[in-house]
Parts: C-alpha cells; structure tokens; sequence
C-alpha cells in the first residue's frame, strides 16, 4: 500500500525575499478510530509466529513498563531493529550553575530515534497522492 500525501503552500523565508513553495505532508487514509494498535498488531504477529495474541499483548505490556524504568533511572534504552529511547529534560533558566538544582529539572518528553534498518524499511515506501488525483480528475 502507498502512503498518502496532501500537498500544503507554506512561505519559504530562507532567503531574502520570501517564496511560496508547495510541500507534501503526509495525509492519513483513515478517519479516526481506523488506526492500528496493539491490538491489530498481537492478532497480526498471532498469524505468523506461534504466540498467541495474549502473549504479545502481554510482552508489550511488560515492555512498555520496562523502557519507562529504565528511562526514569536516566538510561537510554536501545532496541536493536526499532531503534533508541531517551528522554529530553529542560529546566527554568537561572543565572549560575548553582542554581540550577534537580527540583527545578522536568522532563519534557521521550524521544526516539529509529534504528537505522527499520528507517530504511519505511524510507522504501512509496507514495500516492489521493488529493492530486482527485483534483486532475475534476479537471476532465
């Protein structure tokens, strides 16, 4: 399956004079609650492994927990073939070093950076714009 795209005039201000360009962004091809979720991927890995879907829903569970155990104790956590967690931190801007002291210290949120085999998998997509299309047809 392709991936759907819109296109989007955004004003390029890179440089000296502004510029309206045309962009693809991406365009999700389900309404909402049409998602995948773990739930549609147990009974998908049910079919091709010998885990049941309770099994992997449980996994997943479990493993979800795991990552965000290890992320408080302030490590990174790789997975090799999905890629590396890590948490961004910031704090309120203070005028030494001294004062800026771990109460003042929050998360701000986790990051991921995929595993460079999984981005090349979905780097291979191809893609389809169901709004070009639509347009060309109303042209006829």
């Amino acid at each position: 399956m392709a991936i759907n795209y819109s296109v989007k005039k955004k004003v390029d201000k890179s440089g000296t004079t502004p510029i309206e360009r045309y962009y693809a962004v991406p365009k999700a091809m389900q309404s909402a609650g049409d998602g995948i979720d773990e739930r549609d991927i147990a009974l998908e890995m049910e079919q091709i492994s010998s885990l049941t879907a309770g099994d992997v829903l449980s996994v997943l569970e479990l493993f979800s927990g795991r990552i965000a155990g290890h992320l408080r104790d302030g490590r990174t956590v790789n997975i090799r073939g999905l890629g590396t967690f890590f948490l961004g931190l910031t704090s309120e801007g203070v005028a030494t070093p001294e004062e800026c002291t771990a109460d003042k210290v929050k998360v701000t949120r986790i990051c991921y950076k995929a595993d460079k085999a999984l981005a090349k998998k979905v780097k291979d997509a191809t893609f389809f714009s169901m709004q070009l299309k639509a347009e060309k047809e109303k042209e006829k």
